[in-house]
């Protein structure tokens, strides 16, 4: 059987442009083409009936599989097994292809595209000097200053370049989906903003098999508030909510081997420095309840 493109019309979705070339291997899997525009993005979204191939024919992209992020370079193939929510995009702008086998074939209901909203969450959590309430959509105006702060961004990011207001909600969006997202108060005033989600290292991921993993991620957003141990208050806060609600096997964090603050504040919390894999940032981890 031969299905020559141009039989088959390329459809919009989302900014992507698609040609479906139906069912095929007597109606076992579907096949199509999906051209990504530079700086295109398939929004977050799962099947609830079909497995997904990613083939990379052309291009580099990044997935965001379950929590967990990739970078699937051409030759490379993304198995997304249905009930997963995903995401992928191009971080190069560069344009990329990708043939995509459905099993079994495309279904279009059974497709989910997720809302692009912080996910609602209802646990609030008290430390020693800070508050953490969920965040919301209603937070912005916080959130995007914070990160408008070259001096904030140099060490939160490792770099003063501001990204563009809606890039940034997006990662907020993205991580809440597979993380407790808060706002850090203090005196009853916003100060930051940190969250502990499902770790997304693969190559730790790999090493630590079958256990649940987190991993922390926090920024202290007024500079008029570092110093004041708050950070590590905050750090503390999301450990005994991690381990003793969550259940974890094991807490981890990246810090930057410059940002001599960010570092003491988990030192303080108990966490040490472990050396895995190829990941230029020092990791430190907290394995286990009681450590």
């Amino acid at each position: 059987m031969l299905i020559r493109q141009q039989d088959r019309d390329p459809f919009d979705f989302h900014g992507l442009t698609i040609r479906d070339f139906g069912a095929v291997a007597e109606e076992s899997a579907s096949v199509a083409v999906v051209d990504v525009p530079a700086h295109g993005e398939h929004p977050y979204a799962y099947s609830s009936v079909c497995h997904k191939c990613y083939f990379i024919v052309e291009g580099r992209l990044r997935f965001d599989v379950d929590g967990v992020a990739y970078t699937a370079e051409r030759g490379d193939l993304v198995v997304i097994p249905k009930g997963i929510k995903f995401r992928y995009f191009d971080h190069c702008g560069v344009p990329a292809r990708l043939l995509l086998v459905h099993t079994p074939p495309f279904d279009a209901e059974a497709e989910h595209i997720l809302p692009n909203l912080l996910r609602e969450h209802d646990v609030h959590l008290q430390g020693e000097h800070v508050r953490l309430r969920p965040m919301t959509e209603s937070d912005w105006e916080y959130v995007l200053a914070w990160n408008a702060d070259p001096e904030v961004l140099v060490w939160s990011d490792g770099t003063d370049q501001v990204r563009p207001p809606e890039d940034t909600k997006g990662i907020y969006r993205g991580v809440s989906l597979f993380a407790y997202v808060f706002i850090i108060e203090s005196e009853g005033e916003p100060i930051g903003e940190c969250w502990l989600q499902k770790l997304n290292l693969p190559h730790v991921i790999e090493q630590f098999r079958g256990r649940d993993l987190r991993r922390i991620d926090l920024m202290i957003g007024k500079p008029s508030r570092w110093g004041q141990g708050l950070g590590t208050d905050t750090i503390k806060t999301l450990v005994k909510f991690g381990f003793q609600q969550e259940a974890a096997d094991g807490i981890f964090g990246t810090v930057d081997p410059k940002n001599a603050r960010s570092w003491r504040a988990f030192q303080k919390a108990g966490f040490h420095e472990v050396q895995i894999g190829p990941d230029e940032q020092a990791l430190v981890v907290w394995r286990g309840t009681e450590e």
